[in-house]
């Protein structure tokens, strides 16, 4: 690795490509083999479990990918369930929105499902001869709680346990969500293929040029003018990153009243003795940090800060287009002066959202052109060629990289 670098770098990196070929990636076809060995077969973080505390409380959660509807439950014995969002009797949609009950009840024609999944009500039963209850039950998907996220897999038979799919990051969490609430939550469409989309989060390299106008200050500092991050590792199916504070950013007048009279959010970051963090947020124990960015494979984007944490879900709906969900949590509020500061938070955190958003489309734009054989990464840039990696793998591909543009005659 270059000497030229802040960064401590760890994983497994030697199957790693510099030079990735883009162009069957976002094509059709390419997507249509994606939803098959990748999204089919994955567990895919889907919700927070901060949005089901209470028994009987659910939400229900549409999957673009699979053109699905699933409904995520706590059931009374306090167990959280995932079930596919249809009602046994005709297919209708059983659930419409988020709620709190003991039981789900079909609008069509009334027949009713306890939390746990169990058919216990049907409309003019004595008409249907030899019904068998036990056997209609709502159908299951399978169902992982994992500190504070809840994941599905939507295989038959998951080819291994949650534990094992995040492998040695699976112990490294817990606790981290403690003590918060959710304060804010944004969706968006865009006209983007779903990897650019989350790509464009898993590396900083586009910090100095991308948001040099809403936060131009806020990483790095004077020993670290290429904003190199502090740490960056690949796993087996995650990446993660730790961002440098710029300890000498210059507070807006904004930022200089509500965090004088609240905890810093985004973009200020305090200096956090690393001891106080749950073993996985900021590994390496850097002195001046800023932030962490966990990449869980295929698309979702973990963004921990010492006072906040973002959820950022990159649900493709075709080769090109993609839902982004963001979900926003921060302490709970105390007083006005917390809530004024997490509103202010919430509203900088839009400002650099929406960045990041027209690179995403307009990347996707010219790439869909065919002008560009392959894409090429630094070491900067370890989470995304990992990205490629493992979606690979899951494919069964072998794909390599043009290694030097052709002549243009």
């Amino acid at each position: 690795m270059s000497t030229n670098s802040i960064t401590v770098f760890r994983g497994e990196t030697s199957h790693l490509k510099r030079m990735v070929s883009v162009p069957d990636r976002i094509s059709p076809e390419g997507y249509q083999r994606e939803l098959e060995h990748i999204f089919k077969k994955a567990w895919l973080p889907t919700a927070s479990a901060s949005d089901i505390t209470d028994k009987g409380s659910h939400i229900v959660v549409d999957v673009p990918p699979l053109k699905t509807s699933v409904i995520i439950v706590r059931g009374q014995d306090d167990v959280v369930r995932a079930f596919q969002n249809v009602c046994r009797h005709r297919g209708d949609k059983l659930v419409q929105r988020a709620g709190c009950g003991k039981q789900f009840t079909c609008g069509f024609h009334g027949w009713r499902y306890s939390t746990e999944g169990a058919l216990i009500g049907v409309t003019d039963e004595t008409q249907f001869p030899d019904l068998d209850r036990s056997k209609l039950g709502l159908i299951p998907v399978h169902c992982e709680v994992w500190n504070d996220l809840i994941f599905l897999n939507f295989a038959k038979t998951p080819h291994e346990p949650l534990s094992a799919w995040l492998g040695g990051i699976y112990d490294q969490y817990s606790g981290y969500a403690e003590g918060r609430e959710k304060t804010g939550e944004h969706r968006v469409v865009l006209k983007a293929n779903w990897n650019m989309a989350v790509n464009a989060f898993c590396e900083g390299y586009h910090n100095m040029y991308i948001h040099k106008y809403t936060v131009p200050d806020y990483q790095g500092g004077k020993n670290n003018p290429m904003r190199h991050r502090a740490y960056i590792e690949v796993g087996k199916r995650f990446g993660r990153y730790s961002a440098h504070a710029n300890m000498d950013h210059k507070r807006t007048p904004a930022e200089a009243v509500l965090y004088g009279r609240s905890k810093p959010l985004f973009p200020s970051f305090p200096r956090t003795d690393p001891d106080t963090l749950t073993p996985g947020i900021n590994p390496s124990r850097f002195g001046e940090w800023a932030f962490d960015i966990v990449h869980l494979f295929p698309h979702f984007v973990f963004n921990p800060t010492a006072n906040s944490h973002l959820y950022m879900w990159f649900w493709p709906i075709d080769a090109e287009h993609v839902e982004l969900r963001v979900l926003s949590f921060a302490f709970k509020a105390r007083n006005a002066a917390d809530r004024l500061a997490q509103a202010y938070s919430r509203v900088r955190i839009r400002e650099v959202l929406r960045e990041d958003l027209a690179t995403m489309e307009a990347a996707s734009r010219m790439i869909a052109t065919g002008a560009l054989p392959f894409m090429v990464f630094s070491q900067q840039e370890l989470l995304i060629q990992n990205h490629y990696a493992i979606a690979d793998e899951m494919m069964g591909r072998n794909v390599e990289p043009i290694e030097r543009p052709m002549a243009v005659a």
